[in-house]
């Protein structure tokens, strides 16, 4: 049965559910919280070139095995939220830039926000796929040392400079716009992802690899 995946931001439930999969699954080299994947996925839509789903997902979760699922369904929920926020992340770069903000994680205390873990996903996400983000010319690459930065391990993630929050999504927001001005007239500007059906276990898998979906990313 056809279906397409909303392109609506997601729900707290939604984001819960997702929580509570990275909880389960606990893998110590991959990403572990929703602002971890917010980061992630906000690198992963800036680059000038379209990632493939089997290079991101496989890094998502630290490069190796991939998590054993305990039903198809617990898997596709999982994975239709992943592409939600996703195609959100992209489309809000390239049609409302403003009115992007990173997710961060509230401080321990309650009082302010921790911004360490989306700065980790970015950074997972920049340095993990692809090797341009290497050779970017003097402005984006202070964008994304500024980035780098905050994993120095002197500062406390718990007690950021007020305007950090912003000054990220700041940073964020050149990254994307330095890349957009990289792609050719033939690469779309929007890294959206659309699923035309449902994934079966014998399908051919949505990431790409020519494998069944049950012997990819659907194993286990």
């Amino acid at each position: 049965m056809a279906y397409t995946i909303s392109n609506d931001p997601l729900t707290p439930e939604q984001f819960d559910f997702i929580q509570a999969q990275l909880d389960a699954f606990a893998f110590e080299s991959g990403v572990r919280t929703v602002s971890e994947m917010d980061g992630y996925f906000t690198a992963v839509v800036s680059y000038k070139d379209v990632i493939p789903f089997d290079a991101w997902y496989l890094s998502f979760w630290g490069g190796g095995d991939l998590p054993k699922w305990k039903s198809e369904a617990s898997y596709q929920r999982f994975f239709d939220a992943l592409i939600q926020h996703l195609n959100q992340v992209s489309m809000l770069l390239v049609d409302h830039p403003e009115n992007y903000h990173p997710i961060f994680n509230q401080s321990e205390d309650g009082q302010g926000l921790d911004c360490l873990d989306w700065c980790v996903g970015y950074l997972r996400g920049a340095t993990t796929l692809v090797s341009g983000w290497s050779q970017m010319p003097e402005a984006p690459t202070a964008a994304l040392n500024f980035i780098f930065s905050q994993l120095d391990a002197e500062q406390d993630p718990s007690q950021p400079p007020a305007d950090l929050p912003e000054a990220l999504a700041t940073a964020a927001r050149e990254l994307h716009a330095y890349w957009a001005e990289q792609r050719t007239d033939d690469e779309p500007e929007s890294q959206t992802v659309r699923i035309e059906q449902k994934v079966g276990r014998n399908d051919p898998c949505p990431c790409g690899s020519g494998k069944k979906y049950k012997q990819c990313c659907g194993r286990g």
